[in-house]
């Protein structure tokens, strides 16, 4: 069996109950188990949160590596420090308020395995807000490579919390970079210009929305991140000058519009 990491990162705001059943998810309910655990607190903790630590670091004391820093740089930043804590080529991401499948990195180690050619693996969720199942929303992504090249540019192609990606390929391209809201699309993108992802038609990972996930993604705040996100893809040659003006009517105005259309475009565009 391949070697691989998990990479995490935690910060003051998070849940620790959330944060204790995201690492049972990955540790004591996983069929095939990490060679390692790579977790980056962001800046100081919480006791509560200090505390599921502890608990997991002494029951799985091999496994589990934490480091971390004083001052919250956000989670970019974090995930690059990580990346060179890591000591596989192969390191799957994962948020500390969602849960992993009992398979997930059995299925997904199976792809990197059986294609050689493909560095980003990632899969479909399924969305809750207390308990799994309570929303019954799936978020769907283009499976194929020809797929996910096909739609890149209109929508992230990848659900973060389910990736896994080849690290020595990450590193090349330069590593999560400063893009809030966007760290990971802008990431993706950079590694598609030369190289090929794939996506597994499951839901390998329950993500936890929150109450208000389309309220973070709306208002005049978000959407200037979205335009600055698209401009820096145009500057970098990554979008062409017809991608970034639907882009700008499609995804950077509806930000401006009230949450309850702008939910109805989540669900019956983004989650399709």
């Amino acid at each position: 069996m391949i070697s691989f990491s998990v990479l995490l990162s935690v910060y003051i705001k998070e849940d620790p109950e959330y944060l204790n059943q995201s690492l049972k998810s990955i540790l004591a309910e996983q069929s095939v188990v990490p060679s390692e655990v790579i977790i980056i607190k962001d800046g100081k903790l919480t006791k509560e949160l200090e505390k599921v630590l502890g608990k997991y670091a002494t029951d799985y004391s091999s496994i589990i590596k934490i480091f971390g820093y004083e001052i919250n740089q956000g989670l970019g930043y974090a995930l690059n420090y990580g990346l060179n804590k890591c000591n596989n080529e192969i390191i799957f991401r994962m948020d500390t308020d969602d849960i992993s499948s009992k398979d997930r990195f059995k299925i997904q180690l199976k792809e990197f395995k059986a294609n050689n050619s493909l560095v980003i693996i990632g899969s479909n969720i399924e969305e809750f807000n207390n308990t799994p199942g309570d929303l019954k929303l799936n978020r769907n992504v283009p499976l194929t490579s020809n797929d996910i090249d096909n739609k890149k540019y209109k929508r992230n192609p990848f659900n973060h919390m389910t990736v896994g990606f080849k690290k020595s390929i990450i590193n090349k391209v330069g590593g999560y970079k400063d893009m809030p809201g966007y760290e990971d699309y802008y990431l993706w993108l950079r590694v598609l210009k030369e190289h090929k992802g794939f996506n597994i038609n499951e839901n390998l990972v329950f993500a936890r929305t929150g109450n208000d996930m389309i309220g973070r993604r709306q208002g005049f705040s978000f959407y200037k991140k979205e335009i600055k996100f698209q401009n820096q893809l145009r500057k970098d040659g990554l979008i062409g000058s017809l991608n970034y003006f639907q882009n700008i009517v499609f995804r950077a105005f509806p930000r401006l519009l009230p949450k309850k259309i702008l939910k109805i475009i989540y669900i019956n565009f983004l989650r399709k």
